[in-house]
Parts: C-alpha cells; sequence; structure tokens
C-alpha cells in the first residue's frame, strides 16, 4: 500500500521471449538481432518472403509471414509464437509503411494503410500480449518503433507522420493503463535511419535537406535505433513508462542555426595550415 490508498503491486517475472514485428527488415532485424543477443529468444512476424531465413540468423530464432494489417493473420501469428516458445513479455511493433505525398495529393487508401499498418498492427499485438500477460501474472516491456515524423511535421508525411503521431500516444495510454500489471510501454522515434526502405524513399533534394538541419549531419544506423529498443526491453527498465526517446541525430533539439553550428564545427576541425 501507497499513499492515498494506491495498491502497489509488485510487478511479476519478465518472460525472455520477443517478438519483432517487421522483423525481416533491415531495422527490424538489427532490433530482432540485439534482443537475441542479450538472450532473449526472439520471433520475427513479417510479411516478407525472406522471414524463416532472417530468423535462421538469430539463435533459437522463430520467423512467421503474416501482414500486420490482416488481425487474422497477426492474431494466428501471435498464437503459434506463444505455443512455441511461451509467454511473449517484450513486444517490438516494427512493421511499418512510409508514403510520402504531399496533403493535396495522398489518397485515402493511402492514409488507411498507414494508419492500418503503422498503429493498428501494434494494437493488435499488444493488446494480444497484454491479455496473456496479465492473466498469467508476468511482467512485459513493449516498445513502439515510431519517428520524429510523428513529433514533428514533415513535408509529404500526412499519412507516414499522422499514424507515428497516433502510435506514440498509444504507448502513453498502454503506459497508463498497464502499469499497474508491471508492463511498460515505451516508444523509439529515430530520425532518418540508412535503411533500403529509406534509400527508396527519400530524394537526393531530402538527403541534402536532412544533413542540413540534423546537427550530427548524417543519417542513423540501424544499429543505433536498435540500442534504444534493447534498454527499453531489458529488466533494468522497469521503472520507465510512457516515454519517447528520439535516437534522431540532435534534429528534434536544433532550432535555427544548425548549418552555422555545423560550418563552425569544420573550421575548429580543419587541420592548421602549413
Amino acid at each position: 500500500m501507497i499513499g492515498n490508498g494506491a495498491i502497489h503491486v509488485r510487478p511479476g517475472v519478465l518472460p525472455r521471449t520477443a517478438i519483432v514485428t517487421g522483423g525481416a527488415g533491415a531495422l527490424g532485424f538489427a532490433v530482432a538481432r540485439r534482443l537475441a543477443a542479450d538472450g532473449n529468444r526472439v520471433a520475427i512476424v513479417d510479411i516478407g518472403a525472406e522471414t524463416a531465413e532472417r530468423a535462421g540468423e538469430l539463435p533459437g530464432g522463430m520467423g512467421l509471414t503474416a501482414d500486420v494489417s490482416n488481425t487474422a493473420e497477426l492474431v494466428n501469428a501471435y498464437r503459434t509464437v506463444r505455443d512455441a516458445m511461451g509467454p511473449t513479455g517484450i513486444v517490438v511493433h516494427c512493421a511499418g509503411v512510409a508514403p510520402i505525398a504531399p496533403f493535396l495529393d495522398v489518397d485515402l487508401a493511402t492514409f488507411a494503410k498507414s494508419i492500418e499498418v503503422n498503429l493498428l498492427g501494434g494494437f493488435t499485438v499488444y493488446q494480444l500480449a497484454a491479455r496473456d500477460l496479465v492473466n498469467e501474472g508476468l511482467a512485459g516491456r513493449f516498445v513502439m518503433i515510431a519517428s520524429i515524423a510523428g513529433m514533428r511535421a514533415g513535408f509529404g508525411r500526412t499519412a507516414y507522420g499522422t499514424s507515428k503521431a497516433a502510435s506514440i500516444h498509444l504507448m502513453k495510454q498502454l503506459a497508463l493503463e498497464l502499469g499497474p500489471y508491471g508492463i511498460t510501454a515505451n516508444s523509439v522515434s529515430p530520425g532518418p535511419v540508412d535503411t533500403p526502405m529509406s534509400r527508396d524513399a527519400h530524394t537526393a533534394e531530402m538527403r541534402a535537406d536532412y544533413a542540413r538541419t540534423i546537427p550530427m549531419a548524417r543519417y542513423g544506423e540501424e544499429d543505433e535505433t536498435a540500442n534504444a529498443v534493447s534498454f527499453f526491453a531489458s529488466p533494468d527498465s522497469g521503472y520507465v513508462s510512457g516515454q519517447t526517446l528520439s535516437v534522431d541525430g540532435g534534429y528534434l533539439a536544433a532550432g535555427t542555426g544548425v548549418p552555422i553550428a555545423q560550418a563552425a564545427a569544420a573550421v575548429r576541425r580543419a587541420p592548421p595550415r602549413g
């Protein structure tokens, strides 16, 4: 019992089985690989044909092909993992689509698909896992791969950014409602990450614009996002919930003067003449 009549419930054991949706993609697999290195049993759920092959690269890994926007497929995949690997204590929703189109041009189907994959897929798998964990008295670690696009508007990001903003709020909602059961819920919001998806979607103009507005003047790497997920998924993060960690090279913190700061650093680092 703690103050004002609130009841303190000691959280149960954290099962070390993890599900990573989108785990066959570049970023998702980096997350899955890091979780496996941390000693977790990892199952990846992905729409890609290479899912089983990627899972085979993980010690004791499991791969299931499913479209996270198809509720029946996702439910079946989750239940298969649970039956084969036991209770799922760590859930990372990394599956996502990232359409880029100006607001005046984006169509309803594209907007809806972003919501279905980026938001509703997460809602479904988190709810499935939460119900099992609560029923069995176990702790949990839920992590959403969100985006800086969900925290700061960007041109052409109406569908993507809105779905990611909603995803961030979903985790805050889960932190509130699942906290009493010992389940934490947090978001990792990467800035631009150098993956095949970003290389296909980002034009040279976009990449140059990011370089001008990110203090570290580069795209992130997959492992830098995976490192943040590793903390949120660990036993050490048991009192951290409802948070959003931006892995963005200082992008969100920066206001004006980024090119000036970059130029000043270049001058200071220049080798002395002669």
